[in-house]
């Protein structure tokens, strides 16, 4: 084996090693409930008192606590179960402002009063974004023609059990109708989901060359079209647990066009590939925040099975990979952030449809004009942050809805340093950045505001001394 591929193999066993050691820390930060030590005073809950759902359910709820009626709480103890529980409401995304009191009683027993302050659920909205990978990729080519517009409908907390219905009609550069359901998990109960999506391109990019896509589009007919449907079923084991194992249909069809531009766009120079996909998904999230954490851990792996020799000529590929993120507090406006991932294809020659490498679902800051194609990679990225402007919240008053009546900001500077490796069989001569450590760093202010808006604003430079100005913008819809 070449030292290339070595060092992926070494990076690879480093992230599980990580992994490892890692997850005897996790299970040790749970919060005790008081059942096993009564040596500093204890309390039974009485009962949760719940305002301010008009629409959600109390169940809904109650599920996000990590107390319930009769359980012992050590008194000690109570302030952490209050925030942590908090903590948890939040993340539901289900609600703008979360509340929990207690009050103590004299027979040794506390009242919980849980308000919240519920978002709004009904989303009507155009749809006018970029079709490049980022904001900063966009802004770089500036070909206009890259833009998709459409309407996008979502329905959250359908029939205040914290269900969701989507639909999604887009047109532009990428002509999509999608159409989703999804039912919530509740602790020991199982949830399920399905979804169906339909796309058609005009042009797309069809190989990487300097480390860069490359567009192609065709004057008459469409470039790609593409057929998906999954189902999937979730369980959350335990307040923080989640497992999820998912079935998909995956089905493309390209023109000869493209194939002639590329042979390996699909497999073994067709024009059509199509297989199941098998994949089973584990998370164990303790962070304070799923928008933007501060403090807690995350720790995720997936196993993802990709044809099962159904069809002839079709693809097959194990896809093993995993995420652990830390983040703690150093002193009080003061944090740290670590995230370290690892990914591991079984197959060394992946269709160029399905590319992996860095630059697709994630990136290192330096690098967001470009990709790294490659099978197997590890990255890790750091962050100090410090609270320029700790969280407050805004009244506005002629506000008719109250969902949107109160508004929490908050602004965060920060330095970071990424690094990673991206393991690539045979690359093309030009795409350099494979089979080398790639490393960037920089400055940037993070906006954080309500309904889980997130704008970045940053200054990078990468390895080869290229820096530049990258907005990013995220926001869970």
């Amino acid at each position: 084996m070449d030292k290339a591929y070595l060092n992926s193999l070494k990076i690879l066993i480093w992230c599980i090693l990580l992994h490892i050691f890692c997850l005897p820390v996790i299970a040790n930060n749970s919060i005790d409930d008081g059942g096993t030590q009564l040596n500093d005073g204890y309390v039974v809950v009485q009962k949760v008192l719940i305002s301010g759902n008009k629409i959600t359910k109390p169940r809904v709820i109650l599920n996000e606590l990590i107390f319930q009626q009769g359980d012992k709480l050590l008194v000690s103890k109570l302030g952490q179960v209050v925030k942590r529980s908090r903590h948890n409401l939040l993340n539901t995304s289900l609600f703008n402002f979360v509340t929990i009191r207690y009050t103590l009683q004299a027979d040794n027993t506390v009242v919980f009063h849980v308000n919240v302050d519920e978002r709004w659920y009904w989303w009507v909205f155009p749809i006018f974004e970029v079709a490049d990978r980022n904001l900063s990729s966009f802004f770089n080519n500036g070909d206009w023609s890259r833009v998709n517009y459409g309407v996008y409908l979502k329905r959250d907390n359908f029939r205040g059990r914290n269900e969701q219905i989507v639909a999604r009609i887009r047109l532009g550069f990428t002509t999509q109708i999608m159409l989703g359901y999804k039912s919530p998990e509740f602790q020991k109960r199982g949830g399920w989901g399905a979804y169906f999506d339909f796309r058609m391109y005009d042009q797309l990019p069809y190989t990487t060359e300097g480390n860069q896509q490359l567009f192609t589009g065709l004057e008459e007919g469409l470039a790609q079209v593409t057929y998906f449907g999954s189902l999937y079923y979730s369980l959350r084991s335990n307040i923080y647990n989640r497992h999820r194992l998912e079935l998909s249909y995956k089905n493309y069809n390209v023109s000869d066009s493209i194939i002639d531009k590329n042979p390996n766009y699909l497999v073994d120079g067709g024009n059509e590939l199509q297989f199941m996909e098998l994949k089973y998904a584990f998370a164990r999230d303790k962070r304070d925040s799923k928008v933007y954490p501060l403090k807690g851990n995350r720790l995720m792996v997936d196993a993802m099975q990709s044809g099962f020799g159904v069809w002839e000529g079709g693809l097959s590929n194990l896809k093993i990979a995993s995420q652990y993120d830390q983040h703690f507090k150093l002193y009080d406006r003061w944090h740290w952030s670590s995230s370290l991932y690892g990914e591991y294809n079984t197959s060394n020659n992946l269709p160029y449809v399905l590319n992996t490498g860095s630059g697709y679902r994630s990136f290192m800051n330096g690098y967001e004009l470009y990709v790294i194609d490659g099978t197997r990679l590890g990255t890790m990225k750091n962050q100090m942050l410090f609270t320029l402007l700790k969280p407050r919240v805004k009244n506005i008053g002629f506000m008719p809805l109250t969902q949107f009546a109160k508004v929490n900001y908050a602004f965060y500077l920060k330095a970071y340093y990424d690094f990673g490796y991206v393991w690539h069989e045979n690359p093309a001569i030009t795409n350099t950045f494979a089979n080398d450590w790639q490393y960037g760093y920089g400055a940037g202010l993070d906006f954080v505001t309500f309904y889980d808006m997130v704008w970045s604003f940053n200054y990078s430079v990468n390895k080869h001394k290229q820096h530049g100005f990258f907005v990013h913008f995220n926001m869970a819809i």
